[in-house]
């Protein structure tokens, strides 16, 4: 459109240059579409910008080198000049401003798509960090469920006449859960940190439960300094005792064990009871099953695994998270 407009400013414009124009634009189109279908089926904006930048310079002058192939073509069957008088030189300054035109086609092509990428990042980012927050939220409230914290206090209550130390010790264990489910903004923990608010979680429940409830842990040292989503072991153990010791008449008992192998952080908590689950009620597994599933698939994606299984008398629930932080 710009050689035709500019043509017909000095008054050159003629049936054969318009249509060579013409022609040129269409072969122009076709040689940027495959060339963007190539870059799609290879995957290049994927690539390190080094990497794009070498193959985009490649491929420009191989683009230029088949346009300008066309581009004789086309002239000599429209007969426009006889190129086999048209000196070198000509020949090498078309090539170098074809290849300048698809270089700045490179340019704008790959620019958009990272701009755009980035742009995605951030919308996906801050969908993140608000379903996060939501997530939050939901385990704060989980964790404060008022039968836990009125059964807790009636258990010291009960305690204070007749054995005041436990009752002072349970009273220090029920103000960490309270401080750390309050204070918390990180979304991961230390594994360390995390058993220590279980077993505190435990020793409460122990009080209410006496004989019926019994903790068992194989804790690998590799894993104690390793990051996991927060409160994850506390909502777990609180699920296994709701839906599972609570049910039985003779309690039972949890087992929690971690170990780390070849970049894998390993953690399996076993509970006696039985595994009631429907698939289409994923929740009857309880809240600590659900949100720990959508936390790991936020924060990990898929370099993190949950599963839950039931065998002689016991639902295992698995957890594998590939590279954790430390």
């Amino acid at each position: 459109m710009a050689n035709i407009y500019i043509a017909s400013l000095l008054q050159e414009l003629s049936l054969t240059i318009f249509w060579l124009d013409i022609l040129l634009a269409l072969l122009g189109f076709v040689c940027s579409h495959v060339y963007r279908k190539w870059i799609h089926a290879n995957h290049w904006k994927l690539l390190p910008t080094e990497i794009i930048l070498l193959k985009s310079i490649i491929a420009s002058f191989i683009l230029s080198l088949v346009f300008n192939s066309f581009y004789y073509i086309i002239i000599r069957i429209l007969q426009y000049f006889n190129v086999l008088t048209e000196a070198h030189g000509i020949h090498l300054g078309t090539v170098l401003s074809v290849f300048i035109l698809f270089a700045m086609w490179n340019i704008i092509y790959f620019a958009w798509h990272y701009i755009e990428r980035n742009r995605l990042m951030v919308i996906e980012h801050l969908q993140i960090e608000s379903q996060m927050k939501d997530l939050e939220i939901k385990t704060i409230k989980a964790n404060l469920q008022p039968h836990f914290i009125f059964n807790s206090l009636n258990s010291i209550r009960a305690l204070i006449d007749e054995n005041p130390n436990l009752a002072r010790d349970a009273i220090t264990k029920i103000s960490r859960i309270l401080r750390q489910t309050i204070q918390q903004k990180e979304a991961t923990d230390t594994l360390l940190h995390e058993l220590q608010l279980a077993n505190d979680y435990l020793d409460l429940e122990k009080i209410r439960f006496e004989e019926r409830l019994s903790l068992r842990e194989d804790i690998d040292e590799k894993t104690l300094s390793l990051k996991v989503p927060t409160m994850m072991l506390q909502t777990l153990v609180e699920n296994a005792i709701k839906h599972g010791i609570s049910k039985r008449h003779d309690g039972g008992e949890i087992f929690i064990t971690t170990k780390y192998e070849n970049g894998i952080l390993h953690i399996q908590i076993r509970n006696s009871g039985k595994l009631l689950y429907t698939q289409d009620n994923e929740t009857s597994l309880g809240f600590g099953l659900s949100s720990t599933r959508q936390r790991l698939a936020l924060l990990y994606k898929s370099k993190a695994t949950i599963s839950i299984s039931e065998a002689d008398e016991f639902v295992y629930v698995d957890i594998h998270i590939k590279n954790p932080t430390t």
